[in-house]
């Protein structure tokens, strides 16, 4: 039986892949842990007879590669409940959008069955844009060494799928499901929505910082459906209140 069989489907997106021998050593290493899912974002190279060549035995991995033109048509397609960016470039404070928790978290986090996650990997060269981590609930990177920090795009994705390889083996199912992304991405407009009520004599700059801030926490925070509805209902009670004292 598959590691899957009875788990949550983990995708692995590739951003556009520069070099078509990462593209081999990348479905080598997602098959290595026992996970079979690789899509490709507007790649900038082939799958060719190099990446056949580096697959090795997960020339079947390539053979079934998805590709779309860009994030949102693969969202769009995919439905990911969770979607989690890599960066090696981690913010500063003064940059919530790059604040990236280590890659060792993802042993702690406990999957739900009928959850779909998306690992999000960037160019060679650059990585994932900003805007393109806008696109992510949370980011993660992996500590390496200040002399050299950047990893090979394979070596990257092996770590990946190590690390939730981990997690998955410890799984157990949950009595509940998981928001989805829209019921998510209500959560997140309603503290918006308090947010602009609350700090409203505050500049516009702090106040993405604050969105910013709540957006992390909403993406980390894996809640049940239920958990979400009531956080929604909550924050609705909450600014209704103060609409009416003013």
């Amino acid at each position: 039986m598959s590691i899957l069989d009875s788990m949550a489907e983990i995708l692995f997106v590739l951003v556009e892949t520069k070099y078509s021998g990462n593209l081999g050593m990348a479905a080598r290493a997602i098959k290595n842990f026992g996970f079979h899912r690789l899509i490709l974002i507007n790649p900038l190279c082939e799958v060719d007879d190099e990446s056949i060549c580096r697959s090795m035995h997960a020339r079947d991995v390539l053979e079934n590669v998805k590709i779309y033109p860009n994030i949102d048509a693969f969202i769009k397609s995919e439905r990911p409940t969770c979607i989690i960016g890599t960066t090696a470039r981690v913010g500063s404070e003064k940059n919530p959008l790059r604040i990236a928790v280590p890659i060792q978290f993802l042993r702690d986090i406990i999957i739900p069955a009928d959850s779909r996650i998306a690992f999000i990997f960037g160019n060679e060269e650059r990585g994932l844009r900003n805007e393109e981590l806008m696109k992510c609930d949370f980011v993660v990177t992996i500590p390496t060494s200040m002399e050299y920090p950047t990893l090979n795009l394979s070596h990257a994705v092996s770590i990946v799928a190590y690390e939730i390889s981990q997690s998955l083996k410890t799984f157990k199912e949950l009595p509940y499901r998981p928001a989805t992304a829209l019921e998510k991405k209500v959560l997140i407009n309603a503290f918006y929505r308090l947010v602009e009520i609350v700090l409203k004599e505050m500049p516009e700059a702090k106040k993405e910082i604050y969105k910013g801030i709540i957006k992390n926490l909403v993406g980390r925070a894996f809640l049940s459906g239920r958990e979400a509805h009531s956080l929604i209902g909550l924050i609705k009670r909450t600014v209704n209140l103060l609409l009416s004292q003013n």
